[in-house]
């Protein structure tokens, strides 16, 4: 009986190709995106301008951090207020030996020897009966730094809002660049087809549908970069929107609507009374004139009642008599008393005097910054204007433009069939064309964000959410 040989190679590179085919089996019901054949294209979600600009606002982290700083200063508000009402205290209070419990419910030591011993409960009050208004302007001073943080609140969401349709705008232009690129790609498909044909026929050289093959290949990465730039224009768009991922979505077709554009001069008075971070800087200026009273308020001292109650046990030290039992009275005794207490600086080390110079500094600095967001206001105003009337006069030359060049690529077209053209000329058309459309979508788009801009400068669009 003969014995089988085993030969592996050869065992091996059968498994190889059974792998392989069982792969190119498997693959052909799939589609070029990794999608079965069989299976329905998943359908991006729909998001219109409204609902993107509301899921800003309420997802935001920006928006909610400026929120939890109003309940922080509102709470600041509370700790400095309390200073107006009774601080109660319970204390216990024991002494031994040549120690002694206080009226106030301290410790302080009496003789040299163990006398007494003494164990004493109470309760404290102590009422600030006037501090000359240094409590008053602190309160004050942070009532003002809390209206702030509620103007920071409507900052946030006035520069959410901006860059919500900012994101959006920039995914409905990068959609129109995706689908001039796919429309070029076939015009240049269409055109090296006709120069294939030609030189079959020998019509045209070779040199021709090297040249359209060129311009194809060219047209190709256009397309596919505007498609990754409309992925990242949607991974921006999630940004603005408080989420994280680029996912796609079907948006709002929006089309700019040319109106006259309003006077300048009015737009500055109302972006100066509306602004949110405007007023938020007046309020912290009013706030460093309020804690610049309280620092001056340090020179005249303050004036505190102070109460307090308690019930004592004490007793003598023991002494043993000669019959050895100890003999120690005591006595017990509720007990209570009232007074106030004056404090009147009289020298600190120059200390409140560098108080109120630190104040008096901070109230020059807030109101310094208020003039220089001013100054802020008043330019976002007029670029965002300008910008805007440029992007209205290039969309009118944009619109000839793109009309002259798709007549100049039929002429070309037809030119080249006539062979009364080469196919440079073609090309270029083709070249002026893209360029034409895609100044145009610039325009439009561009004169969408600059009304955006514009609501945004003046203070406008924040109040519509």
């Amino acid at each position: 009986m003969m014995r089988s040989q085993i030969r592996w190679p050869g065992i091996l590179a059968i498994g190889f190709l059974t792998c392989l085919w069982a792969y190119l089996w498997v693959g052909e019901g799939a589609a070029a995106d990794g999608t079965p054949t069989g299976a329905a294209p998943a359908v991006p979600p729909k998001l219109s301008w409204e609902e993107a600009v509301k899921n800003g606002v309420a997802q935001h982290p920006l928006i909610q951090a400026a929120q939890r700083g109003v309940l922080e200063t509102e709470a600041v508000t509370k700790q400095i207020a309390a200073v107006n009402y009774p601080q109660v205290s319970g204390i216990l209070a024991n002494s031994l030996g040549n120690t002694r419990v206080l009226s106030n419910l301290g410790v302080s030591g009496s003789l040299p020897k163990p006398t007494n011993y003494m164990t004493d409960p109470g309760a404290r009050v102590d009422f600030l009966i006037t501090d000359f208004g240094r409590t008053a302007h602190k309160v004050l001073a942070s009532k003002s730094l809390t209206a702030s943080a509620e103007q920071q609140v409507l900052t946030s969401k006035a520069l959410v809002i901006l860059n919500v349709e900012q994101a959006y705008l920039a995914c409905l232009k990068q959609q129109t660049l995706v689908a001039i690129t796919r429309e070029v790609l076939a015009e240049r498909r269409l055109i090296r087809d006709q120069a294939e044909s030609m030189y079959r026929h020998q019509l045209r050289s070779k040199l021709d549908l090297d040249l359209v093959s060129v311009e194809v290949s060219k047209a190709e990465l256009d397309f596919i970069k505007a498609q990754n730039d409309l992925t990242a224009a949607f991974a921006a768009l999630n940004a603005a929107m408080g989420r994280q991922g680029a996912v796609p979505y079907v948006l709002d077709d929006v089309q700019p609507s040319l109106s006259s554009a309003p006077p300048l001069a009015p737009l500055f008075k109302e972006a100066l009374d509306r602004r949110p971070e405007l007023l938020g800087s007046k309020d912290r200026g009013q706030a460093a004139e309020e804690a610049l009273k309280a620092a001056q308020a340090l020179n005249y001292g303050s004036i505190t009642a102070i109460g307090a109650a308690g019930y004592g046990w004490w007793a003598r030290q023991e002494v043993i008599s000669a019959k050895g039992n100890p003999n120690n009275p005591g006595a017990q005794l509720g007990w209570w008393g009232a007074g106030f207490s004056s404090t009147t600086p009289l020298f600190t080390g120059f200390r409140i005097e560098a108080e109120i110079e630190q104040a008096q500094a901070l109230t020059g600095e807030a109101r310094a910054t208020t003039k220089t967001i001013a100054n802020d206001v008043v330019l976002q105003v007029a670029r965002a204007y300008l910008s805007r009337l440029t992007a209205e006069q290039q969309m009118k030359v944009a619109q000839d433009r793109v009309a002259q060049a798709r007549e100049a690529l039929t002429l070309a077209r037809e030119r080249y069939k006539a062979s009364l053209a080469s196919i440079l000329d073609v090309t270029t058309a083709t070249a002026d064309l893209l360029a034409a459309q895609t100044g145009l979508a610039e325009a439009q788009y561009g004169y969408l964000a600059g009304d955006s801009a514009l609501a945004y400068a003046t203070g406008s669009e924040f109040s519509r959410y």
